[in-house]
């Protein structure tokens, strides 16, 4: 099975340009990585990244021209992002907030295969999450079982609790040999698999050689997990401005997305008392949830 299915707009890329062109005040500034690795300042990351967030190219422009003149060498990308987060509005910082949205899913990586169902079933598929299946050899915790056109396919997903992670080709070759046991019983097309950071250049090579599909964070190019996400408006619950203890009580009654503190408001109200859910319900509705 091809990619074709994973396909989706490109998302606002288009005024990048002239981020290119910047030339940051002091040359040769180098950022480092979350891995310990450096790297040369690149503007036009930090460029999309706040225009993925829901600003304007002129705003992102505006924020680029306050945040560089205070830019050191050897500055950490987690002070670029709190620097950057610090400049947008209430409604871009949540949404430039994803990926560490995404990341307070865990520690365990229950509330990301349910995040990845939902995407599934936002995608056109019915879909089960964590189903017990009986594969030719053995039985097997699959993540998400999906169904479409009269075809069924499998995923995996693999959570990382550190976004210097990626995901290695152990994941990749686990993942196939579960699909080839449980295809063998159960007819199934070419897997998914789908994790929260990014794919080594093995596994992406690997899951070419056998038509294995990924989705990992912006991968693939221009259908990666955070454009899937902003498509269909999937955001976590972890994007909000909300107590640790307040985000586990949600997500232990099964409230993984934003869109369903809305159908379960009541509930919310019981949870985290009226003056919370209130503040809650307001900043869901910033990103456009709700409004009522």
């Amino acid at each position: 099975m091809g990619r074709d299915q994973l396909e989706c707009p490109n998302i606002g890329n288009s005024d990048l340009s002239s981020a290119s062109a910047r030339i940051l005040a002091g040359e040769n500034t180098r950022v480092i990585k979350r891995s310990g690795e450096s790297e040369e300042y690149d503007p036009s990351k930090t460029m999309t990244a706040i225009i993925r967030s829901g600003s304007s190219a002129n705003e992102a422009e505006d924020i680029l021209a306050k945040l560089e003149p205070n830019l050191y060498d050897g500055i950490t990308t987690e002070e670029i992002y709190r620097r950057v987060r610090a400049l947008l509005n209430e409604h871009s910082a949540i949404r430039y907030g994803l990926k560490k949205a995404i990341l307070a899913l865990g520690p365990e990586g229950r509330n990301f295969e349910t995040l990845i169902y939902r995407l599934f079933q936002a995608m056109g598929y019915e879909a089960k999450v964590r189903q017990t299946i009986q594969g030719k050899c053995i039985t097997h915790e699959i993540d998400v079982i999906m169904e479409k056109a009269d075809k069924r396919y499998m995923a995996e997903c693999k959570f990382h609790n550190s976004l210097s992670l990626k995901c290695a080709i152990q994941t990749a070759l686990y993942t196939y040999g579960r699909f080839l046991d449980v295809d063998a019983a159960c007819d199934l097309q070419c897997p998914y698999l789908v994790t929260n950071t990014r794919f080594t250049s093995e596994v992406t090579k690997y899951a070419d050689c056998v038509c294995m599909s990924l989705i990992g964070w912006k991968y693939p190019e221009n259908g990666g997990l955070e454009t899937l996400i902003e498509q269909y408006r999937l955001y976590p619950i972890t994007m909000l401005d909300l107590r640790k203890t307040e985000i586990r009580m949600l997500l232990d009654k099964d409230m993984v997305l934003i869109s369903d503190l809305f159908e379960k408001r009541d509930e919310v109200i019981r949870s985290l008392g009226r003056d919370t859910a209130q503040r809650t319900f307001r900043a869901a509705e910033a990103l456009g949830f709700g409004g009522q």
